[in-house]
């Protein structure tokens, strides 16, 4: 055990892209809503996919800090995409159209990051409370974590719809706390993400580990340990 992971009790986990393979399964999503929805009528899914996944990500870091509510960003995305793809019809219809579809779709993607299992398996055998903490949706995210074949494994799917705040804020921290009977002290964060997984938790009093899967440096100071795949972290816990 790495000797800053002392006293660790509980843990929590991000879902997209440290346990649920999001990246991956996104992409299957997107290209099954792009055909289910014939919208090769009025783009090339290349050029589809490329405005989308943008605008998604600029959209994401702004829901991330609270400064955009979900129902703006689930329809934002499509929307700016169809209109910058010379979309003609009725655009606010199409894009709740793809919105629902994309979003259905995606949950019952099974693919999940190598090792989350495993993980999750030692983490229980040693007698951690496990839990997830995700910026997630409600009507997605537990129905990934089904879809991955690790639901039974988590004792609590914490959320930040469950309290209207999205991490790096401190309230979703200390909400999680609350949620699972926890302590700051003797908590620990597992994320892909250095500012809201990382930066938060560290910020809101745990101890973190960030899961480097896209070669991102963390944020100087707020990562207690750094780990590329997910059996580094049986090493450290």
């Amino acid at each position: 055990m790495n000797e800053k992971m002392k006293g660790i009790v509980t843990v929590f986990v991000d879902i997209d892209d440290t346990l649920w393979w999001f990246t991956e399964n996104s992409k299957l999503a997107l290209r099954h809503t792009f055909d289910a929805f014939d919208i090769s009528s009025v783009c090339t899914y290349e050029r589809f996919k490329d405005v989308y996944l943008k605008k998604n990500l600029e959209l994401w870091e702004l829901y991330h800090h609270g400064l955009i509510d979900k129902d703006f960003l689930v329809n934002e995305r499509f929307r700016f995409t169809l209109k910058e793809c010379g979309y003609k019809g009725d655009v606010e219809r199409m894009c709740h159209l793809l919105d629902e579809e994309y979003l259905r779709f995606l949950a019952l993607q099974p693919t999940t990051i190598p090792g989350a299992r495993q993980l999750l398996e030692y983490l229980v055998a040693k007698g951690y409370d496990v839990n997830t903490l995700s910026n997630g949706f409600q009507g997605t995210q537990q129905q990934k974590l089904i879809s991955g074949g690790l639901s039974d494994l988590i004792h609590r799917n914490v959320l930040s719809d469950d309290c209207g705040i999205t991490k790096p804020q401190r309230g979703i921290f200390d909400y999680a706390l609350e949620q699972c009977g926890a302590e700051a002290a003797t908590s620990v964060m597992i994320g892909d993400n250095p500012d809201a997984d990382i930066k938060g938790a560290h910020d809101a009093g745990w101890r973190t580990i960030y899961f480097n899967i896209r070669g991102l440096e963390p944020i100087e100071g707020t990562a207690d340990a750094v780990v590329t795949s997910l059996d580094e972290i049986q090493q450290i816990l």
